[in-house]
């Protein structure tokens, strides 16, 4: 991308994969894969808040006028804007900040059926993730003096052991173990004060044990299935330079408590109404980040700024839902139906709303990650795919969300954040002839609730919801018996909805096209 929404955030992403398998013998395949990739984009400063609003409440999101952004960007103080009725300044171009990153992924397995009834396989995968986010004088609101970046390293190496056994036909066993090493390391570098350059590196480890058992009874009308998994973590002491004065200081580190989950779920089929009834329950485990526990940043004049939380105390959930699944007319109409009900019982989230206090936060922090009660989201999902003739095709999809906050996150605001209640979307594709193909799509959601980044009070924004079309057209012309060429064209957001993902801008009109060769 050269130029972006706003003419100045180009981006590009290259990537590439491969993999290869070698029979080792008839029940035995060596496989490996590799998947890389390198991306770079510039960046744009975070939504804020303009003055004058309500101290408490919700918030209509009201964006500032196109033109008054480029003159706020051109240097016009906040409080000389013509603001009209907005109620939030959108994303503002930042000149200098740019993202860059990179990855790669390798794996090894091992895949081998010593009989039908018996298979195995081990599993070793490597990860390697870079990012770069650097920043300088240049943009509106609060930039460093010079040239910065601040680099983020992480890698994760795991060995999986599997073994499947079926001791009847109708059951299936499987078990397994897996080993982990996650490491994490940053490193900020200023070219205008080498003081406040540091660097943070922390590691951690976790093995896993797993059983999980499938039964098939009643001629496969009647499926069947439970798991449990144990995980039990190992924590190395992190370390951080410059030392003086380096966080955490006097803190004594432990792991995160060892995790128990468990998962069951049972389908019965009605074979002569074309009728599927499911119901599903499982408990959710999610230990701390390395980062959410020891993230910081430290500058010579300031010291460190301390994010993370040792603290912090995994994330639990629990969740629960059932459905139905019918056909009809021959199979031509497939429906379905799902009540869920999900109840995080404790998460961990970046607070920025004051429920982080510096004045009792025993790291003096006014901002940063923390453990809160969650909420409960209740809601409905519906579907359903039509084959109106052989060459037309329609799908279309509505889910309700009730989604709240056993805690109020801002004020006494309990509906939870970036949970629109409803949700729409619907598909439809036409074949002409044998060569043409066109396709209608269309996305819709209700408003939302988000916070503005920085905007620290008793007040949340309610932000209109996505409401996109697409359309698409292909050319198939064959070129021989093995060989053709595909033309598409494609136009996204056909009616030019002017909106905004929690404040950031987003693209208007878009169009593409190109060509495939098939051979």
């Amino acid at each position: 991308m050269t130029e972006g929404v706003d003419g100045d955030d180009p981006a590009r992403n290259t990537s590439g994969q491969g993999s290869l398998s070698i029979h080792l013998a008839p029940s035995l395949v060596l496989t490996g894969r590799l998947y890389a990739a390198d991306s770079f984009a510039k960046l744009n400063t975070s939504p804020s808040a303009l003055s004058g609003l309500p101290a408490t409440g919700i918030v209509n999101a009201v964006p500032l006028p196109l033109q008054q952004l480029h003159a706020y960007e051109q240097g016009t103080p906040a409080s000389q804007l013509a603001a009209g009725g907005a109620t939030f300044i959108p994303s503002a171009n930042d000149p200098d900040a740019r993202r860059s990153g990179d990855f790669v992924a390798g794996a090894v397995s091992l895949v081998g059926n010593p009989s039908s009834q018996l298979g195995y396989s081990v599993t070793y995968q490597g990860l390697r993730t870079d990012h770069t986010f650097g920043d300088g004088p240049g943009g509106v609101g609060y930039q460093p003096m010079g040239s910065t970046a601040s680099e983020y390293n992480g890698r994760t190496q795991t060995v999986n052991a599997q073994v499947n056994y079926q001791p009847v036909s109708m059951n299936l066993i499987t078990a397994g173990y897996e080993f982990e090493n996650e490491s994490f390391s940053t490193r900020s570098v200023d070219q205008l004060a080498p003081g406040s350059n540091s660097t943070a590196r922390v590691s951690q480890l976790s093995n896993s044990v797993f059983v999980q058992d499938q039964v098939h009874l009643w001629s496969d009308r009647l499926l069947l299935s439970g798991a449990i998994r144990a995980q039990f973590f190992g924590l190395e002491r992190p370390s951080f330079t410059p030392t003086d004065a380096a966080p955490y200081t006097g803190v004594t580190f432990t792991a995160p408590p060892r995790a128990y989950t468990g998962d069951v779920s049972g389908a019965y089929f009605i074979r002569s109404s074309g009728t599927k009834v499911r119901v599903h329950a499982g408990r959710g485990y999610r230990a701390p980040s390395l980062y959410e526990r020891f993230g910081s940043g430290f500058d010579q004049y300031y010291g460190y700024s301390v994010y993370g939380d040792p603290r912090l105390q995994p994330e639990h959930s629990f969740a629960i839902d059932g459905g139905v699944d019918q056909a009809f007319w021959g199979g031509r109409v497939r429906t379905s139906a799902t009540y869920f009900y999900t109840r995080l019982q404790n998460v961990i989230i970046f607070d920025f709303s004051g429920l982080v206090n510096p004045a009792t936060d025993p790291f003096g922090r006014f901002l940063g990650y923390a453990n809160s009660k969650g909420g409960l989201a209740r809601g409905v999902e519906t579907s359903a795919d039509l084959s109106v003739t052989r060459s037309s095709t329609i799908s279309a999809a509505y889910t309700f969300t009730n989604a709240v906050e056993r805690t109020p996150l801002v004020g006494d605001v309990l509906r939870s954040f970036i949970s629109p209640r409803h949700q729409f979307s619907v598909v439809a594709g036409q074949r002409i002839g044998q060569r043409w193909l066109a396709s209608f799509s269309m996305t819709a959601s209700s408003n939302y609730l988000a916070p503005v980044y920085g905007d620290l009070g008793s007040r949340v924004f309610q932000f209109a919801g996505l409401k996109k079309a697409d359309i698409g057209l292909s050319y198939r012309q064959p070129l021989g018996e093995f060989r053709a060429i595909r033309w598409f064209a494609k136009v996204d957001n056909i009616f030019h909805q002017d909106y905004y993902e929690v404040g950031f801008r987003t693209a208007g009109t878009t169009a593409r096209g190109g060509m495939s060769f098939e051979f």
